[in-house]
Parts: structure tokens; sequence; C-alpha cells
């Protein structure tokens, strides 16, 4: 039962990956649901592997990928993977009406850095905004991202992005007479 509960506790910290700005914290005290075809799991190693049509959600939070791989430390920091054709993120953003979309062929996430990665035909939408790249990294702490059209994979490419225009809060407003 210990190992199940380290390993929700990675899970939690993978799950939770687009962190405290991002995250619908509510999500936070809800149950993690995992479903998939078979689970390895290694407690002196502190690695645990789940594979085949992995459903992970908590709360607002959903991950779908082929396999995740979840390693901790002596600290219980997790540094986990996700691999899938493709894997897919969605998380609900706090405090709007609005979720953060990602997907790639491999999404690596870092608790002891809080810096996500996302490899491999790399798209992450965000309200209307959206990014393309081979390579996408965000980092958690300070909001910001970096993308490169060349993934590790080596392939050419190019980064797209597509910024929605912001309205003016003053065009918004009726016009006094």
């Amino acid at each position: 039962m210990k190992a199940a509960t380290n390993f929700a506790i990675a899970l939690l910290a993978l799950g939770l990956a687009s962190g405290p700005a991002l995250a619908e914290k509510a999500d936070r005290s809800k149950p993690i649901q995992i479903e998939a075809d078979s689970l390895r799991m290694d407690d002196r190693n502190k690695v645990s592997v789940y594979e085949g049509n992995v459903l992970l959600s908590q709360g607002t939070l959903n991950i779908q990928a082929d396999r995740i791989d979840v390693r901790q430390d002596n600290k219980g920091m997790a540094v986990g993977e996700a691999v899938g054709n493709p894997v897919r993120f969605k998380q609900k953003i706090e405090g709007r009406n609005e979720f953060i979309e990602a997907q790639s062929n491999r999404l690596e996430y870092d608790a002891r850095t809080e810096v996500i990665k996302l490899t491999g035909s790399a798209y992450l939408k965000q309200g209307g905004d959206e990014l393309n790249g081979g390579l996408i990294i965000y980092d958690v702490r300070s909001e910001r991202y970096q993308a490169q059209g060349k993934g590790e994979d080596g392939k050419p490419g190019r980064v797209r992005a597509t910024i929605q225009p912001r309205s003016d809060p003053d065009e918004t407003s009726p016009a006094k007479p």
C-alpha cells in the first residue's frame, strides 16, 4: 500500500504539471484515478510504469498516454515521462473558464525544477492562443515558454504561433452619452 501511496504522490506531481499559476487549485484535493492495461512497480528503486491506454484524471486534469513512467528521489520529488501517439494533456486554468491543452509524442515533467518538456509534434493551446513546434519547454515557476522547430529527433521544422487579439477594456464598455 505504501508503494501505491508513493506512486499516487508522484503522479500528483506529474499530473499537476501546469503548476500553481495555471492548474485548477481544487484539483489537488481530488482523488487520482488511473487506468491502464498493466502496471509494474519497483518500490525499492521508486519506479512505477503504467502501460497500455493509460488514462489519468484528477479533477479537471486529464492525461492520456500509451505509457507513463514515474521515478522518485529520496525526497519524494518526481520525474515523470508520458509517451504516446500522441500524449494528450488537458487541465482547467485557475480562475478562468479556460483550459490549457497540450499534446506531443513525449511529455516530461521534473517536480524539482517544475519544467514541462513536450517533444515531437508538440502542440500547446491556452484559450485561443496556440503554439506548435518540435520541442516546447514550459517553466512553471516563471511562466515562460520556449519553442524550437527542430525536435530532439533532429527533423527540421519551424515554430508556429497563433496569438488572438486581446480586447481593450475601453472598447468593450458601452459608449458614454
